[in-house]
């Protein structure tokens, strides 16, 4: 049950730390290596949601690294693409994002093969 539970926080803050980064970069602009990775750095670095984003993603990295001492590769990183489908309902409600029908197809068959790797774990 423990791993279970880690796993859920894992997943939420993963879709978080993302959804972040996403509102950061529209407040940021448009990010371009091409005319220098620390002119681009410095934009970043100014916005709290790209740093508060970057936090949480590392939080949620050592969360991971727990997860992968106690569960099976093979069981865990198919879970984790349910940050697939929580960030596709985070785009949609939250972001205001306008999502196609085979986007929404694509979500559900994502669904259907988390639940049929879930039935197989011990």
């Amino acid at each position: 049950m423990r791993n279970w539970l880690l796993l859920a926080l894992c997943l939420c803050l993963m879709v978080t730390a993302q959804t972040l980064w996403k509102i950061g970069l529209a407040k940021v602009g448009t990010i371009d290596v091409s005319q220098g990775w620390l002119p681009q750095i410095g934009r970043l670095i100014r916005s709290w949601r790209i740093l508060v984003g970057l936090g949480i993603f590392a939080f949620t990295t050592l969360l991971w690294f727990d997860l992968l001492s106690r569960m099976e590769l093979s069981l865990l990183y198919p879970m984790m693409s349910l940050v697939y489908v929580i960030a596709f309902f985070v785009g949609w409600w939250f972001l205001g994002e306008e999502p196609s029908w085979t986007r929404f197809a694509g979500i559900l068959v994502i669904g259907l093969g988390i639940i049929i790797v879930a039935r197989t774990a011990p």
